[in-house]
């Protein structure tokens, strides 16, 4: 519990995907500290690790959470030594592997007693394959995946079945999921379309993926979320964040209308997806096979170091300074002059000094041979299994704010704050309370198979695993929301990886999800 007067230190952790690095987080880490920093509830500190990137990431669930776990308590320990914080909560974010990974650092933590000592806060994945990676349409890219991208092929396309990683993660008599169980709130998101890097129905964890075809529904969005206006050219963003309890099945000649429409345009994919098969996906091949045997031996020659040992160090250190705090706040309170202002620029300076850098973090890295790979791979192998789709992402892209206006989207008009992260922009809502109020009373929290989207609709051909870990996962009360994005690649836009400058679809559902933090950490106040 934090000292009376003094707000609660909480660090949330961010941990990035597959050929990522850090800096694929820098546009979520800087809207929650835009969006949070001034909070009365806590101190927000954040923390990316850089201790694996790129090629790194080929090394599976179990070893890149090895590789966080004595980074991050080295993070916690230098806080405390270098800037004078002692953590008190800890949240977790973790975007599509990087959510996996999550589950994973948190049974870890849950085996040392690590909760015990510092409280959880929320945890929250982006387009997270909680249920795995299958494709399909295309049973050749599932060969391959569970080849050619090291053990975290083998983990996504679950070889190995039971001894695969992500059914331990999902099984409730492991550490994994009983250290899930600490965080009263929890949180999935998913891309509605346009991610064929992971599938809606693994983000969401159901048995459906009714937006597989969307030509057969008609969507609705929640209303009365925030919106954001660019200023350098006036373009309007809503927030679309899907409301299954009002969607349905679309009308047949509707349907017809819109594939007439997408058929005009299918000569430049199939252009595109015939040079990428000639030409690319040989060299691809080679690279990720590479970079499969680096991984291989990398795993067997590094060692894996004992946390358990450095938490112990450190959680002495963290309960002698808590005592030697508690006497020092006991002292100060018998000789207190009340003077107030000094204590609220303490709090300033403590807020300042945790050593984060917006416009560090912000520097895009050197582009690397892992972030070309990631672009083929998300942008261009996907297109061999369905050109029609590519098509149609197209076309939705264009009609994006046409489609707004068509589902009667409301957007927030009485609040109106300016940021600049990349490029200036207004966000727009009538309250935060009043969104994430509207936004939890229309979500659906269950696999989706009472609701019309779904009707008439055959489940997903699942293996007897995958059943297994979609039944697991939803015995845990999720917050599940699933976003639209129109743009050609929303597994990368949903957490504004390459910048807002060319993905600022995501502006207002990014501070939509610190709207909902603020509300879990005023909810969790007692701490």
């Amino acid at each position: 519990m934090a000292e009376e007067g003094k707000r609660r230190d909480h660090l949330i952790v961010l941990v990035h995907g597959l050929w990522g690095s850090a800096q694929n987080m820098a546009r979520l880490e800087s809207v929650i500290h835009h969006s949070l920093d001034d909070s009365n509830m806590a101190n927000i500190h954040t923390y990316a690790p850089q201790c694996f990137s790129h090629f790194k990431t080929y090394d599976g669930v179990e070893a890149i959470g090895n590789y966080i776990l004595p980074d991050l308590l080295q993070h916690i320990e230098n806080l405390h030594s270098e800037h004078d914080i002692s953590i008190t909560e800890i949240s977790f974010i973790g975007y599509s592997l990087g959510g996996l990974v999550c589950r994973y650092i948190v049974g870890e933590l849950y085996e040392l007693d690590f909760f015990k000592s510092i409280k959880p806060g929320f945890f929250t994945t982006f387009a997270t394959p909680h249920l795995g990676v299958t494709f399909y349409k295309g049973t050749v890219m599932n060969y391959l995946g569970g080849i050619f991208l090291g053990q975290s092929g083998r983990d996504l396309f679950l070889v190995g079945d039971e001894e695969n990683i992500i059914y331990k993660l999902s099984d409730p008599n492991f550490k994994y999921y009983k250290g899930l169980e600490q965080f009263e709130t929890k949180i999935s998101i998913a891309n509605a379309k346009f991610d064929r890097t992971v599938g809606f129905y693994s983000a969401f964890i159901t048995k459906y993926d009714p937006f597989n075809d969307w030509d057969n529904i008609d969507p609705k969005y929640i209303t009365d979320l925030p919106t954001s206006t660019l200023k350098e050219n006036n373009k309007h963003i809503e927030c679309l964040v899907v409301d299954f309890k009002n969607s349905k099945i679309r009308d047949k000649s509707d349907k017809q209308t819109k594939k007439e429409n997408i058929n005009e345009g299918r000569v430049f994919p199939l252009i595109v997806m015939s040079l990428i098969t000639t030409c690319v996906f040989p060299i691809l091949l080679s690279v990720s096979t590479f970079a499969t045997v680096k991984s291989y031996f990398r795993n067997r020659i590094l060692e894996k170091e004992n946390v358990k040992k450095q938490w112990k160090m450190l959680s002495h250190l963290l309960t002698t300074c808590k005592t030697s705090n508690r006497r020092k706040h006991d002292t100060n309170e018998s000789d207190s002059n009340g003077d107030e202002e000094d204590e609220e620029n303490d709090v300033a300076k403590e807020q300042e000094s945790d050593g984060y850098n917006e416009e560090e973090q912000m520097k895009p890295n050197n582009v690397s041979v892992s972030h070309v790979t990631r672009e083929i791979v998300e942008n261009g192998l996907n297109i061999i299994s369905n050109p029609d789709e590519y098509v149609e992402e197209l076309v939705e892209e264009e009609n994006g704010d046409k489609q707004n206006a068509e589902n009667g989207i409301d957007s927030g008009d009485d609040t109106v704050e300016s940021f600049k992260i990349d490029l200036d922009f207004d966000l727009n809502y009538k309250s935060k309370s009043a969104a994430v109020d509207q936004l939890l009373d229309n979500l659906v929290s269950n696999d989706l198979s009472d609701t019309p989207i779904v009707e008439n609709l055959n489940p997903l051909p699942f293996s007897e695993i995958r059943e297994k870990i979609l039944n697991n996962l939803n015995t845990i009360n999720w917050i599940k929301i699933t976003v639209l994005l129109h743009n050609l690649n929303s597994h990368q836009s949903v957490v504004g990886r390459r910048g807002f400058e060319r993905t600022p679809e995501s502006i207002p559902f990014l501070f939509l999800f610190t709207f909902l933090i603020e509300t879990s950490l005023k909810k969790h106040k007692s701490f």
